[in-house]
């Protein structure tokens, strides 16, 4: 009886500080636009942006306090969780998040920026946060730092490129907590907290970036949510998961990071600097084939729905016939990524 108290306790606990977490983010985005509109912190229109008119910039300051505040009073009062073990990961997600603000408002050069990157990345490293597994095979040490090293500063970047769009790297960010969230609840981790707070407080950025945006997120949201989604999955989990869970990352990340592969092979193909921007991403695309930006959120967000909902699925089966069905969810999303690539060119074409 006094272990059943304790979990309805634990679970109390949790549905507060989400609920706290989805209030703080969606009351401070009225606040944080009138500031940008004072201070004229705008996403200006660019030959690239697919926006009319001047946005406020830097909604992801509200996504962070959100997410800083109420996920560290949740360590603090879960007896299972303790929050001087998690701190590296709040200091190295507050420096990712520093720093992505200040270039949001000053506009640091690409070293600067990945430096603070780099440092975020050495402090997780320092601290044995990392994937030790892949099909049960244990990693050595070095090439399990090595390939979390490069997974976390490939997601930081990759959800940074895809914040392209009205609601496009919330929701994508917001389904991947939630989905690492269900992954912990079934493996008895408290850390899912965690996760679904993060997803709270992007839902409260996301009532005033949908479909026409009143805010946008910056850098400084969407650096930030890629480190903190690149961080969630380095927590234990139950075996059967930990054997399968590189590749569960992979699936339910699929849509960043396959577009960032995508954009610096155009990049090295054209002969142009990797940190050059173009209008060939994901979302240009289907904007591109006749589709409104409305329509092509939708589309991309049903896609990730479907992957997402498969991806739990295979949680629930044997582990072997659990990796086939992500395989196969894999091979979905460069299908879809080549369909489109291939449909956008054969547009372009007809319209030349």
């Amino acid at each position: 009886m006094l272990n059943i108290i304790k979990y309805d306790d634990m679970v109390s606990v949790m549905s507060l500080f989400i609920l706290l977490a989805f209030l703080l983010s969606a009351l401070s985005m009225p606040i944080i636009i009138k500031v940008c509109k004072h201070l004229s912190l705008y996403d200006y229109v660019n030959a690239r942006k697919i926006h009319s008119g001047n946005i406020p910039r830097i909604g992801g300051i509200g996504i962070a306090i959100a997410f800083f505040l109420f996920s560290a009073l949740y360590l603090r009062n879960n007896h299972q969780v303790s929050l001087m073990l998690n701190m590296p990961v709040l200091c190295a997600g507050l420096i990712i998040f520093v720093f992505a603000f200040l270039d949001d408002v000053h506009n640091f050069h690409a070293s600067v920026k990945l430096a603070a990157q780099l440092t975020a990345c050495g402090i997780i490293m320092f601290n044995d946060f990392r994937f030790t597994q892949i099909l049960g095979w244990h990693l050595p040490l070095w090439f399990s730092h090595l390939i979390t090293f490069c997974w976390i500063l490939g997601l930081i970047n990759a959800y940074n490129l895809i914040d392209g769009m009205d609601g496009l790297c919330g929701t994508l960010s917001f389904t991947a907590g939630i989905v690492i969230g269900v992954i912990n609840i079934l493996s008895n981790n408290p850390i899912a907290g965690v996760c679904f707070i993060f997803s709270a407080s992007i839902a409260g950025f996301l009532l005033f970036n949908r479909p026409p945006a009143k805010i946008f997120m910056g850098d400084c949201g969407s650096q930030f949510l890629g480190f903190i989604i690149a961080i969630l999955p380095l927590y234990p989990t139950r075996p059967d998961i930990e054997y399968n869970k590189f590749f569960i990352m992979i699936a339910i990340t699929a849509l960043p990071v396959f577009d960032t592969i995508a954009a610096i092979w155009r990049r090295i193909r054209d002969k142009k600097p990797l940190m050059s921007g173009d209008c060939c991403h994901l979302h240009h695309k289907l904007i591109a084939m006749q589709k409104s930006k409305v329509k092509a959120l939708f589309f991309i967000d049903f896609v990730q729905l479907c992957v997402c909902t498969g991806v739990i699925g295979s949680t629930f089966l044997e582990r072997n016939k659990g990796l086939i069905l992500l395989l196969a969810i894999i091979a979905l999303e460069i299908i879809f990524f080549s369909v489109i690539h291939f449909s956008y060119y054969r547009v372009v074409s007809e319209k030349e």
